[in-house]
């Protein structure tokens, strides 16, 4: 009889084995057989989940998107407004190994992004999210008197999603300057000039 796969399930498992390969050798040097290998599937293998390299790593990026939207929602609770706004983007600051791995596979995928339509698209839809909630708690935080009334909100948004791209190409390129408390304390510094 032959064996049942779940596809959900072997797809996941080969996101899974690309992000660990693409964290530790970059995209580049990884190939779709090392990929194939590391996830436990013959050699072409790969193809009936994904179609090419592309494609895998747009589906390693949207992986890494929604495991930050999961911590964040682990963590949240019911904060709101600037500590809400602090708890998200601690999130996606790469303070540890594990937020660190993620930095390494956004930053080829915006090179790639930046070729490939399909790419691009994902990468704006899900930036689209982080920049709504963001705005959405900088507008909370105004409403409760948490920062200044002249507070340009939309502004203050495009700073931090700016600030996001930043601290992880400074992780990954610079990580002798890029300590988790100098990197809080750069968001800690910012949320102060707000208020």
């Amino acid at each position: 009889m032959p064996k049942i796969v779940d596809h959900d399930e072997r797809r996941l498992s080969i996101v899974h084995a690309t992000w660990r390969l693409i964290a530790a050798k970059g995209f580049r040097a990884t190939t779709m057989r090392e990929i194939a290998k590391a996830s436990g599937v013959a050699n072409g293998g790969l193809f009936p989940y994904f179609r090419n390299k592309e494609e895998l790593i747009g589906a390693t990026f949207e992986h890494v998107f929604e495991a930050t939207n999961e911590r964040f929602a682990a963590v949240r609770a019911d904060l709101e407004g600037l500590p809400a706004l602090r708890a998200l983007m601690l999130q996606i600051f790469p303070l540890d190994e594990e937020r660190l791995l993620e930095a390494r596979i956004v930053i080829p995928f915006w090179e790639y992004a930046a070729n490939e339509p399909e790419l691009l698209e994902l990468h704006e839809r899900t930036m689209q999210q982080w920049r709504g909630e963001i705005s959405d708690h900088l507008e909370t935080a105004k409403r409760l008197g948490e920062i200044r009334d002249d507070v340009d909100v939309a502004r203050s948004t495009d700073l931090f999603m700016a600030l996001l791209d930043g601290v992880q190409v400074v992780a990954v390129v610079s990580p002798g300057t890029s300590s988790a408390e100098r990197l809080t304390g750069l968001l800690d510094g910012y949320l102060d000039l707000l208020r």
